[in-house]
């Protein structure tokens, strides 16, 4: 018993230092937004503001366009997320409930393109766009990132928990596959795919590599991209970067808190089933 109360109050230790480590960044970029330019060069540099300022936030929001970048971010995320979700589930309850020749050896090829960077494929994907007359679209930005392999592996796992006699017994009731997809599959893996529909959403939100190849004018960056105006050649804003930092956070945070319980349920609720 004092074994185990120990236990607990090491990792509830352990735990609380790792969230101080999460969290302090956070806040030095929210006070940093609310500085004067002159209080963001002081040296030693301070952590709470003297005096606070909007400045920054309206030169975000007003005096550039970056409601129009935060537009195409969420434009792009959720047409990222939802082809993740459809091929993630798909290929996850062919995978699961199915069998075929060389299953097992598609599925380990499959897990294997997890190693494999962006960086790698990004000239013939660039190639691809090019020649398909798509650059600066959002079907170009959405293209690279409409299959995910680690949601086909989260899904998969996730589906394979679906007892095989419910299936079975839809079919011997006349189910077709499409039928047992939408109605069974679906709806027992709701808390899965909320969980890797914010975790691709979030890989959308934040990637910067592949919209600044494919994107041609300014009226179709990205929030990241947005940012990245602010760094000129001689000197860098931190206040307005960090300003577009705090408005860029604000809505992951935001569906993180509303689906909690259901993110956290389709992590822990996944089967590891091989």
């Amino acid at each position: 018993m004092f074994k185990e109360k120990w236990v607990k109050i090491t990792a509830y230790i352990v735990a609380t230092v790792f969230a101080i480590l999460v969290i302090v960044p956070f806040l030095w970029v929210l006070t940093t937004a609310l500085k004067t330019p002159a209080e963001i060069s002081v040296w030693p540099p301070r952590f709470l503001p003297s005096r606070l300022t909007l400045e920054n936030f309206s030169q975000i929001l007003l005096k550039e366009d970056f409601v129009r970048y935060m537009f195409n971010s969420l434009v792009v995320s959720l047409g990222s997320m939802f082809c993740i979700l459809l091929t993630s589930s798909l290929a996850g309850f062919i995978f699961a409930k199915y069998k075929f020749p060389l299953k097992s050896f598609l599925f380990a090829l499959i897990l294997f393109t997890a190693i494999i960077p962006i960086q790698v494929y990004m000239i013939p994907i660039f190639i691809m766009v090019f020649k398909a007359k798509m650059m600066n679209t959002y079907f170009a930005m959405i293209f690279p990132m409409t299959i995910m392999t680690f949601g086909v592996f989260f899904l998969r796992q996730n589906i394979m928990s679906i007892p095989d006699s419910l299936i079975e017994a839809a079919r011997i009731d006349g189910a077709n596959e499409l039928w047992i997809y939408f109605r069974i599959v679906l709806s027992l893996s709701k808390s899965a795919l909320m969980a890797l529909g914010i975790f691709a959403f979030s890989e959308a939100w934040a990637n910067f590599i592949w919209p600044l190849v494919v994107v041609t004018t300014k009226s179709m960056y990205t929030t990241e991209l947005g940012l990245a105006v602010y760094q000129r050649q001689f000197y860098i804003e931190y206040g307005a970067i960090s300003a577009g930092a705090v408005i860029t956070i604000i809505p992951m945070i935001a569906v993180f808190i509303i689906l909690r319980r259901n993110i956290l349920q389709g992590v822990t609720t996944t089967g590891m089933k091989t």
